[in-house]
């Protein structure tokens, strides 16, 4: 509205400057008109290539789809596979489950009961080995004593045998000496 207004203001004046106004205020409309054909020139080629861009994704499209369209269909069918392989595996994974969880009972069932024998086994393993030890002392005893006797009677026996040899080897020498004596001083004794 405000632009009529200025136009109405520039034609309904009368002076001879009015006359020069007014070539002026024609070539400013021509200009905006030229400026507003080449805009719309500029929005006619702009959509003419968005159109071309739009057909071009459109192709691009249409061949992506055409490319991974199997690929999406072997996606599908292995999706239904792995689907249909679960649906499958899922109640044997249970009795799986339930067996490992059984045989985990009755193996620390048995480790117990196995526990408990092995405690007991430990607990008589040494009574068995103090009785041991005490059968040993005594033993030692027993053997310390017989070897401490041995020695005893040996040496007396020793003694025993030794006292009436040194006195026969004594009563021995003796009569040697008496001997040796007398066949010196014997008056039969040959002089050479």
């Amino acid at each position: 509205m405000p632009v009529c207004s200025g136009v109405a203001v520039v034609f309904l004046q009368d002076s001879g400057a009015t006359q020069h106004d007014l070539h002026v205020a024609m070539i400013c409309l021509a200009v905006i008109a030229v400026a507003l054909v080449l805009q719309a020139l500029g929005v006619l080629v702009a959509s003419a290539m968005a159109a071309r861009v739009l057909m071009q994704a459109k192709s691009l499209v249409g061949t992506v789809e055409t490319k991974t369209g199997p690929v999406f269909d072997q996606t599908g069918a292995i999706l239904n596979q792995t689907r249909e392989l679960l649906a499958d595996l899922t109640p044997r994974l249970r009795r799986m489950t339930e067996s490992a969880e059984q045989i985990s009972t009755t193996v620390q069932t048995r480790v117990e009961d196995l526990s408990a024998t092995v405690t007991e086994l430990n607990d008589t393993m040494r009574e068995i080995n103090g009785r041991t030890r005490e059968q040993v002392k005594r033993v030692d005893g027993m053997v310390s004593e017989a070897l401490d006797a041995t020695e005893e009677i040996s040496r007396t026996v020793q003694q025993g045998i030794k006292g009436p040899v040194k006195q026969m080897a004594g009563l021995i020498a003796g009569v040697q000496a008496a001997i040796k004596t007398l066949m010196e001083r014997s008056p039969f004794k040959t002089r050479v």
